[in-house]
């Protein structure tokens, strides 16, 4: 075994690099997608883990109130007398700061049963820095890095929006960075409690009460249960949120991407193995005759090409880490585009990633390198030294290949047409399309070069002949370079047109729902899409005394819990909206007929997601948990919404502030009168309000711009992963060029010997490169065209309830099928000079 190592397997691969390179780099950068997803992955869920347990501190229980926020200042009463239990409540929230980007995640505090649980270190030389005078009034105790950043002092102020508009606040203490205080990058401030609740309007209730226990932890967590009862639940701190795995679902949908390369790199290995039986087939034919059994042979092949995909994985490993690395910064942004969740600082590498690499893509090269091997053995040695036998055998029809591709097709289909359910059957669907279309390819190849040989020969006349001639006589070969750049391209034409869809669908959605010439909030889109903050009361009025004018209603926006998922409501002034929408003759949200049922706290309006997701329909019940008890309200119809991925809901404003007691406006909708001069209404009213308020004033074009935005964010995550895919596919068509060049040595040089130039090769193989090139941006168009009507928007029914239409990305097929055009052209430059480097007489007596 180790002389056919020595002598049969290394003095091949040695002499063969740049193939051996192009095997191990398609596995390299399988892997790597894999690689950087799940690590990203991985490093979310971490850091949101080692957030809580930063922010939770020496807490090993948590008290919240079942169903609906806010815990009341009775329960730590109780709590009190439960014996080997410290509690001490929390009041956590995100806001802005006037003039800053990033957020800022403020916790109130009981500061005397605080250093039970949390350790906030403002000591200096060894003495505690606490500018004293500042708890009189509005205090704050802030991080050593955000007053770094921000150049801030003890004693000094700064502003902080609030739901009364933004506030001063004084530096009462600056605390180092350990502990709660690292979370979200030092973007931590601390107030006491009785500040932040009034502050906030948040009256005497708090968020959750973190519980110390000695002894026990279950045996604490059964007596505060049991002390509470059942409106309270107990929990040690939570290690997910529906704004996580929101965000998770979205990441692990390009999985798909990293799988669709890992085959895509199945096929370039196949082609890599099978030419290299073919090319050692009189050795293995010599050696089988002189003793070596076909177990031995067969078993140093797969060891080989096994030892490859290793090395691939090892290398696609480290290129996954760097990936994830560069790629962070998008996906923090990414997860964070609602509210503050984690800050992803640092990678998290399990030990499950590493072994699932190095085993995937060493799998990979294995299975690759199976199938062409065993062909190989099953040929008699006999066989096998008449080499040219071996060849032709491996250019038959395809049929089964056909029929295989076919009934992949097949339960794709049925995948999509709901024959199962579950999380992930869409991309399970997705491979097994993509799957399909790789063994529908050589058979369909073999048709087409058939068909278009007289095409060739009438453009190219001999070289077209030659060319279509040697595609025919190895469809197989030629189609899986085909998939394999058809994959890359799909994957970016099918990216786009959900992206497309969801543009279009939400600019038609604004269209017809924002009756409004511009919007007033206290809110900066630009840094994040939601944060709880009001307007101060009196800029309502302010706005609306404007001679400009014409009408505007508020809007009352929060996020509200509904069963596994957080719900968007939208509480509104109905009636000022409704009348609003008929001046430009239209209904909007608001059905006709359904505003007296809305007004009097009856029903819901409900987005279709919001259906789709709950399995409910127009008139069924829900029932929605407030401070004063569950309410009941019935489905007055459904709108086609994209404000919210995971549902949203629309109540009368009047109703929202009598039940939930919440009367404070998140924005205010502004309708001016005709002739008013837009741009300049909105910058003037911006510079006024900011005078005394830090506000936005937005028109709908500047929202639509956000929205497209976040979008594009989303789409630059996904196209890192397609640029990868591509690669692939370049070294696809390079590797399957090069093992043209050198499986036609001999009739390269007979072809030389009788006249033909080394230009006239060039152009040859530059032929088949184009021919290739077409043919899989044609079929990556199609591919990408049907992904996104079918398995793709299936999967965006699946997570969000949006079905989307199919969206054609002009732009976007214009650049894949020329992309597609410059990989084949540049592919050809390598296996071109090869062939013309070829020595005419060595070449002639090859083999």
């Amino acid at each position: 075994m180790r002389t056919l190592l020595k002598y049969f397997s290394w003095r091949y691969l040695r002499h063969h690099p740049i193939r051996v390179f192009l095997s191990v780099m398609s596995v390299a950068l399988g892997v790597a997608l894999f690689a950087s997803i799940d690590i990203s992955n991985t490093s979310t869920e971490a850091a949101f883990r080692r957030t809580v347990r930063r922010l939770a501190g020496h807490a090993q229980l948590q008290v919240v109130r079942a169903g609906r926020p806010g815990v009341e200042q009775e329960v730590l009463r109780k709590l009190e007398g439960l014996e080997g239990i410290q509690a001490a409540p929390v009041l956590q929230l995100s806001t802005t700061v006037p003039g800053l980007k990033d957020m800022l995640l403020v916790m109130g505090l009981d500061l005397q049963r605080e250093a039970t649980v949390r350790t906030w270190d403002t000591s200096q030389d060894g003495k505690p820095q606490i500018y004293v005078l500042a708890l009189l009034g509005d205090a704050i105790f802030v991080s050593q890095s955000f007053a770094t950043r921000n150049n801030l002092k003890l004693a000094g102020q700064f502003s902080l929006n609030t739901p009364t508009g933004p506030r001063k606040v004084t530096i009462a203490a600056i605390f180092k960075d350990r502990g709660a205080a690292q979370a979200f990058g030092g973007n931590v401030a601390v107030m006491p409690i009785k500040t932040a609740q009034r502050l906030f309007g948040r009256g005497t209730t708090v968020d959750r009460i973190d519980l110390v226990v000695k002894g026990d932890v279950r045996d604490a967590a059964r007596r505060v249960a049991a002390t509470l009862g059942a409106d309270y639940v107990v929990q040690p701190p939570p290690t997910q949120n529906s704004f996580l795995d929101e965000a998770l679902t979205r990441l692990r949908a390009i999985l798909g991407v990293g799988v669709v390369a890992l085959l895509v790199g199945i096929f370039i290995i196949y082609n890599s193995v099978s030419i290299s039986v073919v090319e050692r087939v009189r050795e293995i034919g010599t050696l089988r005759a002189i003793g070596a059994t076909r177990p031995q042979i067969f078993g140093v092949v797969l060891l080989e090409w096994s030892t490859l995909g290793f090395l691939g994985s090892a290398a696609g490993l480290g290129l996954g880490m760097v990936l994830a690395k560069s790629l962070i910064s998008i996906w923090t942004k990414e997860v964070n585009q609602v509210t503050m969740i984690v800050d992803i600082s640092d990678l998290a590498v399990l030990p499950r990633t590493v072994a699932g690499s190095l085993i995937i893509g060493t799998v990979t090269a294995l299975t690759a390198a199976y199938f062409p091997a065993r062909a190989a053995m099953s040929i008699t040695p006999i066989e096998m030294l008449r080499q040219n036998l071996y060849v032709m055998t491996s250019a038959s029809h395809y049929f089964r290949s056909f029929g295989a591709g076919l009934v992949s097709i097949a339960v794709s289909l049925l995948l999509m047409g709901g024959l199962v359910t579950f999380e992930g059957v869409s991309l399970i669907a997705s491979f097994f399309a993509f799957l399909g279309a790789a063994l529908l390819m050589p058979q369909v190849t073999l048709w087409t070069s058939q068909r278009t040989r007289p095409i060739f020969d009438r453009l190219f006349h001999l070289l077209g002949f030659l060319a279509a001639d040697n595609i025919s006589k190895f469809p197989q070969r030629t189609a899986l370079t085909v998939v394999a750049l058809a994959g890359a391209l799909a994957m970016m034409v099918s990216s786009s047109s959900i992206v497309l869809g969801i543009k279009v669908r939400s600019f038609e959605w604004m269209e017809d729902a924002f009756p409004f010439d511009a919007t007033v909030s206290a809110t900066d889109y630009a840094a994040t899409l939601y944060a709880d903050v009001a307007l101060p009361a009196e800029v309502p009025e302010r706005v609306v005394s404007k001679p400009e004018v014409e009408l505007a209603y508020g809007v009352r926006s929060r996020i509200h819990g509904f069963g596994a998922y957080d719900v968007m409501i939208y509480a509104v002034e109905l009636d000022k909206y409704v009348r609003m929408q008929e001046m430009r003759g239209r209904s909007g949200f608001v059905p006709p007929g359904a505003l007296p049922e809305l007004r009097a706290g009856r029903g819901v309006i409900t987005s279709f997601n919001f259906l789709k997701l709950h399995k409910l329909k127009e008139g069924d019940s829900l029932v929605l948990q407030s401070p004063q008890g569950p309410q009941s309200f019935r489905i007055l119809g459904g709108y086609e919404d994209y404000a919210w991925p995971q549902g949203t809901l629309y109540l009368d404003r009047s109703v929202y502030r009598e039940r939930w007691g919440d009367g404070a406006i998140s924005y205010l909708d502004v309708k001016l009168k005709k002739g008013t001069d837009l741009e300049k209404w909105r910058t003037a009213t911006e510079q006024e309000l900011r005078s005394s308020h830090w506000l936005f004033v937005y028109d709908v074009a500047m929202l639509k711009k956000l929205a497209d935005d976040v979008m594009d964010n989303t789409l630059r995550l996904m196209n890192v992963q397609v640029a990868l895919a591509m690669v692939i596919g370049f070294f696809g068509i390079v590797n399957t060029l090069l093992i043209s060049v050198l499986s036609r040595t001999r009739e390269i040089g007979l072809l030389r010997a009788v006249g033909m130039t080394t230009g006239q090769v060039g152009s040859m193989i530059l032929i088949e490169a184009l021919f290739m090139a077409v043919v899989g941006g044609i079929l990556g168009i199609a591919l990408g065209l049907a992904g996104a009507k079918w398995p793709l928007a299936f999967h965006v029914a699946q997570v969000s309830g949006y079905w989307l239409p199919l969206y054609a990305p002009w732009t976007t097929l214009a650049i894949a099928f020329g992309a597609s055009i410059l990989i084949g052209a540049v592919a050809s430059i390598l296996p071109s000079r090869r062939a013309a480097q070829l020595n005419i007489l060595e070449a002639i007596t090859y083999e």
